[in-house]
């Protein structure tokens, strides 16, 4: 592998980029249970089972359970909970659906998604990619192709001022941001996951108050929305010892369930295509 690669770029070259006021917030500002590899929480004097569960996007049955608490209403000051299995940060990609409007062809619509006219045709089942009719809802599986250039450009350029900002990778966060929304910051998934970068609103909360407090409309404005994405994902790189490929999985899967189960296959799959997005960012 080449100096020029992206892993070499992050393991050689991002360190270096990342500001250092970053690093010292990442380092000291964060509370120890959430950037070691096994996330606990140390009651603090006034704070209940119910918040410490909210906090951590837990239920208190959950967090009760798995701590062998009987009674949710007596914990005390200096106790070490496990406070679950270290939550993605995302919902996968949401499926995107399209109706076809007059004049439009198969090719163009595949096209305007990032995704290929096979890919298109497979998902709808079309044995023929003449055979569209206009009203026609097209379900459209998740962008793995640059959006056409010259389009999107104010996202753009958020994302990659972002990216700077944070000490990410700037056609990672691209892709990224890509093949979570196609850049929609309207896009909100079955789950609950929001915007440009479809961030859980646990993620968010914690994102806000640890790394990026200033984010306070990612839910309606796409570049707190961004910035956030991009604080979140900076976490996770230095989580994962500036291996953006890792930290992309833990963005995606959760660092927990990788340390606990290992890679689920979508994730390999999640990763592969967001660097391969990001290449056609570079």
């Amino acid at each position: 592998m080449t100096p020029n690669t992206p892993r070499s770029a992050a393991r050689h070259g991002l360190r270096a980029h990342l500001p250092a006021i970053l690093l010292v917030v990442l380092a000291v500002a964060l509370p120890v249970s959430l950037a070691s590899a096994n996330q606990t929480h140390e009651v603090q004097p006034g704070e209940t089972l119910s918040a410490i569960a909210a906090r951590y996007g837990l239920s208190l049955e959950a967090i009760a359970a798995d701590n062998g608490i009987e009674n949710p209403n007596v914990i005390f000051a200096g106790q070490v909970l496990r406070v679950g299995p270290g939550e993605p940060a995302v919902a996968p990609p949401a499926k995107r659906s399209h109706v076809v409007a007059a004049g439009e062809f198969l090719s163009t619509i595949a096209r305007d998604h990032g995704v290929t006219l096979g890919e298109l045709l497979e998902i709808n089942r079309i044995p023929d990619a003449n055979l569209i009719y206009v009203g026609q809802v097209l379900e459209v599986p998740p962008a793995r192709n640059a959006p056409p250039p010259a389009t999107r450009l104010e996202t753009e350029a958020m994302i990659r001022a972002a990216a700077d900002e944070f000490g990410v990778w700037q056609p990672l966060l691209l892709g990224l941001a890509w093949l979570e929304s196609g850049w929609n910051q309207a896009m909100v998934s079955p789950v609950g996951a929001v915007g440009t970068m479809q961030l859980m609103p646990a993620t968010a909360e914690w994102g806000l108050e640890y790394l990026a407090p200033d984010a306070v409309d990612w839910e309606t404005s796409a570049r707190d929305n961004i910035r956030l994405g991009a604080a979140v994902y900076a976490h996770m790189l230095q989580q994962a010892d500036w291996d953006i490929e890792r930290a992309l999985a833990f963005y995606y899967q959760g660092w927990k369930s990788i340390e606990t189960y290992g890679m689920f296959e979508d994730t390999h799959e999640y990763v592969a295509n967001v660097m391969a997005l990001a290449q056609q960012f570079e």
